[in-house]
């Protein structure tokens, strides 16, 4: 019997210890989080037919293929090597494929609001 009252003594006073919830994230976390969004982008029509999306904006290494019909979210920008007749290079990271399209084959309006970065392994 006695070691049954010590619980029901001990037990009130261990559940009160034991926090119920976690303090909430500070206001840096949450800030951190708002420019996370991507912007939905596709090629525009002088961009067909299909184009390269590259493992790197310097690599010419094409990950997958990008037609005029897919839709993908761009997270952010950096620079890459020049491509296209004015030796364009923005490239825009597309988080869902792991994988960087020329800036100049999307639509215009893509990257509005979303940060640039000189060294792309920022926007990983």
């Amino acid at each position: 019997m006695k070691p049954s009252n010590a619980i029901l003594f001990l037990l009130p006073l261990v559940a009160t210890a034991v926090p119920l919830s976690s303090p909430n994230p500070g206001a840096e976390a949450v800030a951190e989080l708002l420019p996370r969004a991507d912007a939905t982008c596709y090629l525009h029509s002088e961009a067909l037919p299909s184009q390269g999306c590259d493992t790197t904006p310097f690599s010419g290494s094409r990950k997958r293929t990008v037609t005029g019909g897919d839709r993908f979210g761009v997270r952010c920008t950096a620079r890459g090597k020049p491509f296209g007749s004015q030796g364009y290079t923005k490239w825009d990271w597309v988080p869902g494929w792991g994988c960087w399209i020329w800036a100049g084959w999307t639509q215009i309006g893509c990257e509005n609001g979303l940060p640039y970065y000189d060294d792309y392994r920022r926007c990983l």
